[in-house]
C-alpha cells in the first residue's frame, strides 16, 4: 500500500468529476509536502440494503476552507486526491434525495506513513450510511349524521396497525377527525365511541398508506372519505280528544317543528292517535294546524323533549299518558257590541234563550266581549237589554249542530258582531 502511494506523481490535471475550486490551494497541499501523500475512497451506502448511493456532495475542509470538493458516483463511492500529511475535516454537505444524514461531520487523519483514518477507522473499513426517508402522510374525515347530512362532533376514533393503538382523535365542532405523522402500511380505523344520541357505527375501515404518501379507505381517496352516524330515534306520539267528554278525535292536523322549520305534519285517526314517528333526542314544538270538523283550534304551542335516555315528554307529561283536548265550536261563542266609532263597547248585557228561557246572562268584559259557553245541540235566540233590564227588538238566531257547528242568523260563524 505504502509502495503504491510512493509511486502516483503528482498530478496537475484533475480527475473526471472533481470540483475544479480551488485548484491552487489543493495542488499547494501536496507539492509543498515534505512528506508521503495520499488518495483515499470511501462508500456512501442504504442503511437498509448496503447499496451504493449516487448524488451526495462532500466537502473536504481544512481550518474551515473548502480543500476539495467530490460526489458519489453510480457505485456510492466518493473520491479525494493526494493530501499531505495531517488532520482535515470532511463535511457531508448534500445527501441523496430522499435519505436522512446520519452525521455532518468526520475527522480524517493522514499519518506521515500514508495510512489513512476516518473517525479513527481505516478508510478501507469506512462507510457512510443513510437510511431511507419514509412520506409521511396524513388524513382528515367527516362524521355526520346519515338522516340530515349535519356534522357531528364528539365521536372517538382509534387507528390501529397489528392490533396496537397508534393514536386517537375526537371529531371536532366541524364534524372533522385528523390524524397524522403515518408511514406507509396498511391501518385500521374504529369508532370507539359515537356521539351523544348516535348509534355506534361497528364498521372497521381500511387505512393504507402507499409509500408516496397516498392514503385510500376503503379503497377510496381519504379526502373522499366521510363516516355517518345512525341517530338513537324515540317515537312521539299522543291523544287527540275532546276536551269536555274525552272522546277520541279523528282528523285533526298536527305539526312537529325544530327551529321553526317543520319535520313532520300527522292526522289523528279514529282513535284519536297521532304519531310523528322517531326523532332524535333535543327539544323540539308542536302545534294544532287544523282542528277535526266542528271544534276550535287549539292555539297552544306544546313543548316536546326527546331526553338521551329515551325518555319523551309533552309539555312535561310523559307521551304515553299524554293528551290534547278541543273545545266544540259550539262551546264557545262570542259576541260584540260597536259604538259608533266601531268600537267595541263593556257593560252591555246580552240574554241566550231556548223557547223563550233563559239560558245564559252574559255582561260584555273590559275587552268589550259576551262570551257563552258548553252550549248544548240546538235553537236559541240572543237578545240585548236596554237601561231597565229589558230586551231590546233586535234579535239574532243561533243554531248548534249535532256536531257542534254553529250557525248565527244562517252563517257558519262563533262570533257576533252586533
Amino acid at each position: 500500500m505504502r509502495n503504491f502511494h510512493h509511486r502516483i506523481p503528482i498530478r496537475r490535471k484533475l480527475p473526471i468529476g472533481v470540483c475544479h475550486k480551488n485548484t491552487d490551494q489543493w495542488l499547494s497541499y501536496i507539492e509543498q509536502s515534505s512528506c508521503k501523500a495520499a488518495a483515499f475512497m470511501f462508500y456512501i451506502v442504504d442503511t437498509d440494503t448496503g447499496y451504493g448511493l449516487h448524488g451526495a456532495e462532500f466537502a473536504l475542509m481544512k481550518n474551515e476552507e473548502i480543500i476539495f470538493e467530490s460526489y458519489s458516483n453510480r457505485s456510492g463511492a466518493v473520491w479525494f486526491p493526494l493530501l499531505k500529511e495531517g488532520t482535515y475535516t470532511l463535511k457531508e454537505l448534500s445527501y441523496p434525495e430522499q435519505y436522512i444524514p446520519e452525521k455532518y461531520k468526520f475527522s480524517v487523519h493522514i499519518h506521515y506513513n500514508g495510512n489513512i483514518t476516518i473517525d479513527g477507522m481505516p478508510v478501507c473499513r469506512f462507510k457512510i450510511q443513510h437510511k431511507l426517508q419514509k412520506e409521511t402522510a396524513s388524513f382528515t374525515i367527516i362524521i355526520y349524521d346519515v338522516r340530515s347530512g349535519i356534522r357531528l362532533d364528539g365521536a372517538v376514533f382509534t387507528l390501529c396497525q397489528n392490533e396496537k393503538i397508534l393514536g386517537t382523535e375526537v371529531s371536532d365542532k366541524d364534524g372533522l377527525i385528523k390524524f397524522h405523522n403515518l408511514s406507509s402500511g396498511i391501518y385500521n380505523l374504529v369508532e370507539q365511541q359515537p356521539p351523544a344520541g348516535y348509534i355506534k357505527n361497528s364498521a372497521s375501515h381500511v387505512v393504507v398508506v402507499a409509500n408516496d404518501g397516498t392514503v385510500t379507505i376503503d379503497g377510496h381517496a381519504a379526502e373522499q372519505t366521510s363516516i355517518g352516524n345512525k341517530p338513537i330515534l324515540y317515537d312521539i306520539f299522543f291523544v287527540k280528544q275532546d276536551e269536555q267528554t274525552g272522546e277520541p278525535l279523528q282528523g285533526a292536523v298536527f305539526e312537529l317543528l325544530e327551529d321553526s322549520v317543520v319535520l313532520y305534519t300527522a292526522v289523528s285517526n279514529e282513535k284519536g292517535e297521532i304519531n310523528f314517528g322517531s326523532f332524535a333526542p333535543g327539544t323540539y314544538l308542536l302545534r294544532e294546524q287544523k282542528p277535526p270538523a266542528g271544534y276550535l283550534t287549539n292555539t297552544h304551542a306544546y313543548t316536546v323533549v326527546v331526553a338521551q335516555d329515551g325518555k319523551v315528554t309533552i309539555d312535561g307529561i310523559p307521551t304515553e299518558r299524554a293528551t290534547i283536548g278541543d273545545k266544540r265550536k259550539g262551546d264557545v261563542i262570542t259576541v260584540r257590541m260597536l259604538n259608533a266609532n266601531q268600537e267595541t263597547m263593556s257593560g252591555v248585557v246580552f240574554q241566550l234563550l231556548q223557547e223563550e228561557m233563559v239560558v245564559q246572562e252574559v255582561c260584555a268584559d273590559g275587552n268589550g266581549e259576551a262570551i257563552y259557553m258548553n252550549l248544548q245541540a240546538g235553537d236559541y235566540k240572543i237578545v240585548q237589554l236596554g237601561e231597565e233590564g229589558k230586551p231590546m227588538e233586535t234579535t239574532h238566531m243561533l243554531h248548534v249542530s249535532n256536531i257542534g257547528v254553529i250557525t248565527i242568523d244562517d252563517r257558519e260563524t262563533d262570533e257576533l258582531i252586533w
